[in-house]
């Protein structure tokens, strides 16, 4: 059994680890990556709007990695379309560095979950062999970090 302060220190370890795969899930399933305004140019020129009407006349737009969505204001109300990236909107984003990016993510969650594999067996026996041991820790915790950088 390892001492008092390695399980303390190592479930410390497996907790921050289980935060971080949340995090990478969060960020994998967002649909709010790229935000912005739009403008419903048609409508502010039929009306000839000025700057306290073109509210009637702005919406929103928003992409994650695999959909998002827009609302769309043309001084009639609201309305609000889907948008699907596979496999229509692939075709006109750049899918090279979209598909590097789930990659990447999906690797993080796999070094991530291999962290906290090691967490918790660490915590609970004491490793033999060093890949298992605090070494391993951080080479895990590192390849997992360097993953979830190099997405951003």
């Amino acid at each position: 059994m390892p001492t008092l302060w390695k399980r303390i220190v190592f479930s410390v370890g497996s907790i921050l680890s289980i935060g971080s795969v949340v995090l990478l899930i969060v960020a994998l399933s967002t649909e709010r990556w790229i935000t912005a305004t739009i403008l419903c140019q048609t409508g502010v020129d039929l009306v000839n709007a000025s700057k306290p009407e073109l509210e009637q006349f702005t919406g929103d737009i928003y992409y994650g990695l695999f959909q998002g969505g827009k609302t769309r204001k043309c001084g009639l109300g609201s309305r609000r379309f889907k948008i699907y990236i596979f496999p229509k909107l692939i075709r006109k984003v750049n899918s090279g560095l979209h598909m590097i990016i789930i990659f990447f993510l999906f690797f993080a969650i796999g070094f991530a979950l291999v962290s906290l594999a090691f967490c918790i067996y660490n915590a609970r026996k004491v490793p033999y062999q060093s890949i298992k041991g605090p070494l391993g820790l951080y080479l895990w915790n590192f390849i997992a970090g360097r993953l979830a950088i190099t997405t951003e």
